[in-house]
């Protein structure tokens, strides 16, 4: 399956990326690529992926505390968050 990243998302993916690097330089790249390897899990069994409370599908990425978080459209993924630890997911209502 496909998969589109709302503006939305991608502006949650640099901001994860600029604070891990705050954390550690090139810790960043490791977010993004783990990111990405998530997004490869989602494209290949989205079903695998049950809705939860906020109607989003969430995949939690493996190495990091963070979810992203998708839904399906007409046989495309579409990723509307990514969320690190201690962010507020609510923001999810206003997303599409």
């Amino acid at each position: 399956m496909n998969a589109k990243l709302t503006r939305d998302t991608l502006a949650d993916l640099l901001r994860g990326i600029e604070w891990f690097d705050k954390i550690s330089l090139g810790l960043g790249d490791q977010f993004e690529l783990e990111f990405f390897r998530a997004l490869e899990r989602v494209k290949k069994a989205p079903n695998l992926f049950p809705p939860n409370q906020t109607g989003y599908r969430p995949c939690r990425l493996k190495r990091f505390t963070a979810v992203l978080y998708f839904r399906i459209a007409d046989n495309l993924i579409v990723v509307v968050g990514l969320f690190t630890s201690g962010e507020n997911e609510s923001v999810l209502q206003h997303r599409g």
